[in-house]
Order: C-alpha cells, then structure tokens, then sequence
C-alpha cells in the first residue's frame, strides 16, 4: 500500500507548507498570489527586479514582515523585506531561480506552486452551489435493465464517478447554506437581511439547487438503485464480464486480482450510494437552520427598528411641547445648540432614512392565467375587483354618494351641508367634482364665483375647499 507522505515530501521541501503557517503567512500568500498573476500563463518567468517591486508592494501593504529571524541591515526597507520573503520562496521550494549562462535571475513557479495555490484560491473563493444531474444519471443506470449488459466494466465506472461529483455537490450545497447562514447572523439591516433570503438564497440554492434535490426523489432512487448493485454482485455472469474486460485494459493481469478489483468497485458504488440519503438530510436540516436563523434575524432587527421610531416619536413630542401651535417649518433655528451628551453621532434611521432619487422600473411580465382554477381563485378576484372599483374616482361612486344625501328632485345643498368627515367623505367629494359635467352623473355643481363672482373657502376633514352647491337633476 502506498504511502501519502512519502510521494508527497518525496516531491516538496520539509519547509515546503511553513510559510503557509507562520506569523507572516498573510503576506507569503499575497505574495504568491500576485507574482503568480504577474508570470501568468507563460513560461517566460518574472525577472528579479520586477520581482521585487511586486513583493515590495505586498509588504507595504500589509506594513512589513514581523517576528521572522531576518539579517537587520538587510530588511529594514520595504525591498530589503521583498528580497528576503523571495529568497525564502525560493528555499523552500515555491520558486525556482536557475542559473542562467547570460546571469539574468528570473523567478519561475515551481509545478507543486502552483498546484497548492490554485487549490488555495478556490478554498478562499468556492464556486456556486450547483446541483446537475449526476445523482439522476446513476439511479437511472442502476435502473435501467440493459446498461451492465454490452460493457459492464464502463458503466460500472461512470456510476462511481457521476456518484463522488453527485456527493462533492451535496457538500457544496450544505457548505454554501453554512456560509449564507454566517452572513444572515451577520445583517445589520432589514435590506441586507431580505437581500440574503430571497436575492441570493433562493436563486442560488433555493430555486437553483434545493427544488432539483426535492424533485428527484432521492430517497427512493437510491434505495432502488442499492438494490441492483446488490443484485450485480451475486451475478457471476455480470462479475466474470467485468474482469475480462479489466484483464483485457491491462488493468492487471492477474484474474484474481481482476475480479477483486470487480467487488471493490462495486462495494464503493454501494457505499456512495449509502452516502447519498445521509448528506441530504443533512442539505435539509441546513437549509431548515438557514430558515430560522433567517426569521430570528429579521424579527430582532425589526424590534431594533422599532425602538428606533420610539426615539423619533419622543422627539416629535418634544417639538409639541415647546412649540405648541406652530408649524415645523415656523420654528426659528437657534443660534447654538447645546452640547450633546453622547459620544458618537449618526443618523437615527441610519443611511437607508435619506431620500433616494426615484428610478424608472421595467416593465415586468404578465403572469398567464391557469386554465384550471378552483372556487377560491374565483373569489378572491371577486373580492379585488370589488375592492378596486370601491377605491376608485368613478361616476358611479359619485352618484351614490348624491344618493346617500337623500336630496330631492331639484333641491339643492351647499358644501356646508355635505357630510365630509374623513379621508373616504373626502374622496367621494372628488369623485363628485370630477364627473359634475358627465352626462352619467344624476347632479349638477354650480360654484358660488359662478354666482356671486367671489370664491368662499370651506374648511372640510382637514382641507381648504372652494364652496359650491349640489343639486339633485331633475
């Protein structure tokens, strides 16, 4: 059996990982990072001047090397620091600096460099979750009679390998609802707190990845699919197909070998398989955690807010108080205010209380109706077509409110005499006035500056009103 570390310190440096570990490892990795995007694809190399000018910005920016046992009179400048973290790259096996006949020195990435550093990058910055079909393609396998019939030992290999991508998904999915749930704890505002849940949660994993897991069935799939790996390996006809198509690659040439090989790839197909229900529920209790992190955080957040309109309410209070009778923008600003008993200012709504100009929307789509609807579809229109008509300034609520007054034929009734309390009166009123000249409205409005040629204001339910006189037509 082969051992990991002796291949592995057979091809790196014992120090080959310590400058991932150390007090400056921030900086070595910066480092690595920007001289690897400087080098880019070619095999040119980086020259050692340039070198130093990339690894001497890194520095500066992270404000110098620290507790590393360094020559004084070398690294007490920026590029003295640079020189050194380069040679150490160099040591310990990162770079390569070969000797060259023409004696420029130009820095190359080492292959197991940039091996480690491309697995570094995707650790600090992991790809979307994303869920294909590769779990449904070894079900279907496994299901479908005829797919260990021609070439068993192939089919055998693409379900092992469609199973370990189909779980390295799931482990994507449970490890992004973690990192999700981290940022939703994290939200300082109701914004930031609804963005989380529904802009990237539920594109990214809930509509996306979690709805795909639910319309597959997996539970039953797989035990299905258990099933026929188990009834593949009490079929020695199936078994004997495979190791003969193994002896023939050249996998080995050992029948016995070959047919042990046959039954270890089967018992992994079938501990993948086991694997697959396990970490779904996991993806699942994840997915129910992220949920009622989610509400706790909007519910503590909307408490918050609402504390925050108490402050602004009892400001307000303040302002009655003292300046009783006058308008908010009568009151005359003081020469000084006194000194505040707080140590930090801001806004009390935060940023999010500034007026933000207003931007035009796109038109959104028109969602088609269901050829099949049941009552309760059928009464909620109802219900809003009713509330819609209610609500809006036609002449039929016009006339209904002239019809409420209980006018006679011909008589007639001044504003005074309206019965205008509310914002609802107030509406009605407007419908009145807009459709005065319909020929559908049952009442004509004769203004008094019509009459007597000077306008007479009505105070009604809060606003100022021209006077004017219904009459119910004849």
């Amino acid at each position: 059996m082969s051992s990991l570390s002796i291949g592995l310190y057979a091809e790196i440096r014992p120090d080959f990982f310590r400058v991932l570990s150390g007090p400056n490892a921030r900086i070595f990795t910066d480092a690595l990072d920007a001289l690897e995007r400087e080098i880019g694809g070619g095999s040119l190399g980086i020259s050692r001047q340039e070198a130093v000018e990339v690894a001497a910005q890194i520095v500066e920016r992270h404000a110098g090397l620290r507790d590393e046992e360094m020559p004084e009179e070398d690294t007490r400048s920026s590029r003295g620091q640079a020189n050194f973290l380069l040679n150490r790259l160099v040591q310990t096996g990162w770079l390569a600096e070969p000797a060259r006949p023409d004696y420029l020195r130009i820095l190359f990435f080492e292959r197991q460099g940039e091996i480690v550093l491309d697995a570094l990058r995707r650790v600090a910055a992991p790809d979307a979750a994303a869920f294909t079909d590769k779990l449904w393609s070894v079900c279907t396998a496994l299901a479908n009679p005829d797919t260990f019939a021609d070439q068993p030992w192939s089919d055998l290999e693409t379900c092992v390998a469609n199973a370990r991508v189909g779980l390295q998904e799931l482990r994507g999915m449970q490890k992004s609802v973690e990192r999700m749930t981290k940022r939703q704890l994290e939200a300082r505002t109701l914004r930031e707190n609804l963005a989380i849940l529904y802009d990237e949660f539920s594109e990214s994993i809930g509509h996306s990845c979690y709805r795909e897991l639910v319309r597959l069935r997996l539970p039953v799939r797989v035990r299905q699919a258990r099933l026929r790996v188990a009834e593949i390996e009490a079929d020695m006809a199936v078994l004997e197909q495979m190791q003969r198509e193994v002896l023939r690659r050249r996998t080995t040439d050992d029948p016995g070998q070959a047919m042990s090989l046959v039954r270890l790839r089967l018992n992994e197909l079938f501990q993948l398989l086991e694997a697959i229900e396990p970490q779904a529920e996991q993806v699942d209790r994840r997915a129910a955690d992220f949920a009622r992190r989610s509400f706790a955080r909007f519910r503590y957040l909307q408490e918050v807010g609402g504390a925050r309109r108490d402050q602004v309410q009892q400001v307000f209070e303040i302002l009655n108080r003292q300046f009783a009778g006058e308008r908010l923008s009568e009151i005359v600003r003081p020469d000084r205010f006194p000194e505040l008993a707080v140590g930090e200012t801001g806004l009390v709504g935060g940023l999010e209380s500034l007026y933000l100009p207003r931007r035009p929307r796109a038109a959104g789509e028109n969602e088609p109706i269901p050829e099949e609807f049941d009552p309760l579809d059928r009464e909620s229109c109802l219900r809003e077509m009713e509330s819609n008509l209610r609500d809006s300034l036609t002449a039929l609520r016009a006339n209904a409110f002239v019809a409420r007054l209980g006018l006679a034929r011909g008589e007639r009734r001044g504003l005074d005499g309206l019965p205008v309390c509310n914002d609802e009166d107030v509406a009605d009123l407007a419908a009145v006035l807009l459709h005065a000249e319909s020929g559908d409205a049952t009442y004509r409005v004769e203004t008094m500056r019509e009459k007597d040629g000077a306008a007479n204001l009505v105070a009604k339910a809060g606003y100022v009103i021209e006077d004017f006189s219904l009459r119910r037509r004849s």
